[in-house]
C-alpha cells in the first residue's frame, strides 16, 4: 500500500474520533492562527491537507475565497456538509494530492498547512507545491508538532507515533523545518513554539491502534519516565501516562520576484 492510500485508509476509518480531539476543533485556537497570518476580505487561501475542514471554514469567516484540499472522501464530505450548515459561501472543497495539486500557479496570497507535515513522506515536494500556488510576496503558514534535535530520541518518538497511527511518517526537528525554508527561498516572518499535553488514552483515541500496539506504545512511554527516550516530557499525572508534543507555528513569506 503506498502512503497516500495508507492515509485515505487511517482517516476514513478513524475521521469522527480524529474530528472530537479538542486541538482539532478548537475555534480559539483556529481564530488564533488566522489573525496570525494577517490575511483580509481581499485575499484568497488554500489549506493544504484541511482534513474536516475547521481552520478552512475559520479562514471563509475573514477571506474572499478560501479552498481546502485533502485526500480523505470522509474528512471532505464532512467539510463540506458543515460549511453548508454554516452559509459559507466563498469556500470550496477538493479531492487531491498536496505533492501535486491541481491548482493555479500564483493564484493566492497565502497557503496554510495544519497538522500534517508529519504525515508526508516528501514534506520538501509539498513545500515546494505551497510556494508555487502562492503569488510572489505572498506566505505560507505551518502549523505541525518538532522532533527532537537528538537523532536518537527523534527515532524513539517517531516510532511511537508510528505505532498509534501508521500514517505518521515522520515528524522533523526545527532544524530541518528551517533548512527546508532556506534551500526553497522562503523567509521566515514569525515563527512560534508552545507545549501540547495529552493524557495516553486521550490520545490514542485519535489513532485507533491495535491493542498490541497500545501495549507496545505504553512500554515504551514508560521506559521513558526515568531517562529521556523520546523528548516528550512523558510523566505519571493522577496515575496515568501524560506527555506533550512541542507544536510549532510558522509564518513564511516568499520572495517578491
Amino acid at each position: 500500500m503506498d502512503h497516500l492510500n495508507l492515509i485515505q485508509q487511517q482517516f476514513g476509518r478513524q475521521a469522527e474520533a480524529y474530528e472530537r480531539m479538542a486541538g482539532v476543533n478548537d475555534p480559539k485556537m483556529h481564530r488564533a492562527t488566522v489573525a496570525a497570518t494577517a490575511v483580509g476580505p481581499s485575499d484568497r487561501v488554500v489549506d493544504f491537507a484541511c482534513g474536516p475542514g475547521f481552520l478552512t471554514m475559520t479562514f471563509a469567516e475573514v477571506v474572499r475565497e478560501v479552498v481546502g484540499v485533502d485526500t480523505t472522501d470522509t474528512f471532505l464530505a464532512h467539510a463540506r456538509a458543515e460549511a453548508q450548515r454554516r452559509g459559507l459561501r466563498n469556500i470550496s472543497f477538493v479531492r487531491g494530492d498536496v505533492e501535486q495539486p491541481d491548482l493555479p500557479d500564483d493564484a493566492f496570497n497565502l497557503a496554510s498547512c495544519r497538522a500534517a507535515f508529519h504525515h508526508f513522506p516528501n514534506p520538501a515536494r509539498v513545500l515546494a507545491q505551497m510556494k508555487r500556488v502562492v503569488r510572489p510576496g505572498g506566505r505560507l503558514a505551518i502549523l505541525d508538532m518538532l522532533s527532537s534535535e537528538d537523532p536518537a530520541k527523534a527515532d524513539y518518538h517517531n516510532r511511537i507515533e508510528t505505532l498509534c497511527d501508521p500514517s505518521h511518517a515522520r515528524a522533523l526537528p526545527a532544524s530541518e523545518f528551517e533548512r527546508m525554508f532556506v534551500d526553497r527561498g522562503l523567509k521566515i516572518v514569525r515563527s512560534d513554539t508552545r507545549e501540547i499535553s495529552y493524557s495516553l488514552p486521550q490520545w490514542l483515541s485519535h489513532g485507533g491502534p491495535s491493542p498490541e500496539n497500545v501495549a507496545q506504545i505504553r512500554s515504551m512511554m514508560e521506559e521513558s519516565l526515568a531517562v529521556d527516550r523520546c523528548g516528550l516530557r512523558v510523566r505519571r499525572e493522577g496515575g496515568e501516562l501524560h506527555f506533550s508534543h512541542t507544536g510549532v507555528s510558522y509564518l513564511l513569506q516568499k520572495p517578491a520576484s
